[in-house]
């Protein structure tokens, strides 16, 4: 009887991986790079279409002892937004905060503010060792001579109307949900042409991760965010 039951149990184990191995291989699909192209551009045009997004652009000194780096982070929430720059190593990081939204003066209590008290526009630490704000469109801000490098249009750019020479594509597999394309950009002034090989991410049919292999640059984008609190303004200043 026991032999019995050893013998069920070891037929178990034997369906058991010869199940998870066809499901992981089914789960575990190659795609040519015609294939990876099609998507990228389609991952792509989805990206820059969303209102709610969180991109995260680092740059990590490999040559520094002390894992110097700088951050660029943009948080859009349809109609506020908060971009950080943070500078740092692992001693120590200092960060720089800039609002988008509408903001309440200081000390004025929300439940008697009139609409003067409102402003909407770009919010940040001034000269006077305040929040300051001045009036501008959620594009302006975004396209503001500090953000612009690091709002979608510009993130999804460095991969945008790449020909077949411009983007070598070397591999594309696809994993659930996720695809994972391995390319070389060689576009002269591209920023992305300094490195030898990425790894290109897209999640959900959106552009999620671009990197390089030794993490010198990676590029996360989430669809989502932190909820954003803009500040209270104290002296509103004329636009930059």
């Amino acid at each position: 009887m026991k032999r019995r039951v050893r013998i069920i149990a070891a037929f178990i184990a034997i369906f058991v991986l010869c199940f998870t191995a066809t499901v992981f291989v089914a789960c575990n699909e190659t795609l040519s790079p015609e294939e990876g192209r099609d998507l990228l551009v389609k991952g792509i045009e989805a990206a820059k279409e969303s209102d709610v997004y969180y991109i995260k652009y680092r740059v990590n000194d490999n040559s520094s002892l002390n894992g110097k780096y700088v951050q660029y982070s943009l948080n859009v929430q349809k109609d506020t937004a908060k971009f950080t720059v943070a500078t740092g190593d692992i001693l120590k990081t200092v960060y720089d905060d800039t609002y988008y939204g509408r903001s309440l003066k200081q000390d004025v209590d929300a439940k008697n503010a009139s609409g003067s008290d409102y402003i909407t526009g770009k919010v940040f630490w001034g000269e006077s060792g305040k929040w300051e704000i001045a009036r501008c469109s959620l594009d302006e801000f975004l396209t503001d001579g500090k953000i612009a490098d690091y709002n979608m249009d510009s993130v999804a750019g460095l991969l945008t109307d790449l020909t077949e020479q411009e983007l070598e594509i070397s591999s594309v597999s696809e994993t659930g949900r996720v695809v994972y394309i391995t390319a070389k950009v060689t576009k002269e002034g591209n920023p992305l042409s300094a490195y030898p090989s990425l790894t290109i991410r897209l999640i959900n049919g959106k552009l999620a991760y671009v990197g390089d292999s030794a993490e010198s640059l990676y590029i996360n984008i989430s669809y989502g965010g932190p909820k954003i609190s803009v500040p209270a303004w104290t002296a509103e200043t004329a636009k930059e």
